[in-house]
């Protein structure tokens, strides 16, 4: 078989039952990509757990199916049982809270670990999936689909999972702000509290803050600046409210 060419032969799928499943993952994964971006103060948990859900039931589906699921991401010539935008979609929204709302104390060790997941991530695919291997498009899809997607993942893993009680300082905020990349057009926006810079690691006085919580603190507000060692051992930081 050629290596562009999927395989037809779908166990317990008729094309039709996929070409509808695969529809519906769009929309999905578009719907969480836009929903990320612009209202992102809503439904904030939820969104994330699919974000990181949606692209393993995509890929389930191609392991399920045997091959007949590709990651064609080509503009003119678009093939109708493409995973690709279900995969990359959540993954790049995921990447991109990942950056927008999380401090971390220093971020090689992040980064070169989400890296190295990437790459292991590749070469699984390019192992078990013999579409990826002379088809650099497909490829391409899910490099771009890995390298966020890994981030995003390890990110929210080193904090949510924190097993640590961690560190807290007292301070207070004396501002806040919304500061949009690009803009008034810009599509990334952090929302940060500005607390004593001797409250947080190395100074940093801006800290930013999850778009769920951004409404319950106000300039004035005497808070906590939480440090915690993280899962992975990537110390991260955030504004808490302070627990008597």
């Amino acid at each position: 078989m050629d290596a562009h060419t999927p395989s037809t032969h779908m166990p317990g799928y008729s094309k039709a039952r996929l070409k509808r499943i695969i529809a519906a993952g769009n929309v999905a994964a578009m719907a969480i990509a836009l929903w990320s971006i612009f209202l992102s103060t809503w439904l904030y948990a939820p969104i994330l757990s699919i974000s990181v859900l949606l692209p393993l039931c995509a890929l389930a589906l191609d392991i399920r199916t045997r091959g007949a699921l590709g990651f064609e991401a080509r503009r003119g010539r678009r093939y109708p049982l493409s995973l690709a935008t279900i995969v990359v979609c959540p993954a790049l929204a995921l990447g991109m809270r990942a950056i927008l709302d999380l401090n971390f104390a220093s971020y090689p060790p992040l980064i070169l670990a989400a890296v190295l997941t990437a790459i292991a991530t590749f070469l699984l695919f390019w192992r078990f999936d013999p579409q990826l291997r002379g088809d650099r498009n497909q490829s391409a899809t899910i490099a771009i689909f890995a390298l966020p997607y890994c981030f995003g993942v390890l990110a929210f893993a080193d904090v949510v999972l924190d097993p640590s009680s961690g560190h807290e300082t007292q301070t207070v905020i004396r501002d806040r702000r919304i500061h949009v990349s690009g803009g008034v057009k810009g599509s990334s926006v952090w929302r940060q509290l500005k607390v004593d810079p001797d409250a947080s690691p190395a100074g940093a006085d801006w800290i930013s803050v999850q778009p769920d919580l951004w409404d319950s603190f106000y300039r004035g507000d005497t808070v906590c600046v939480h440090l915690g060692p993280g899962l992975l051992g990537v110390r991260w930081y955030a504004v808490v409210h302070c627990v008597d």
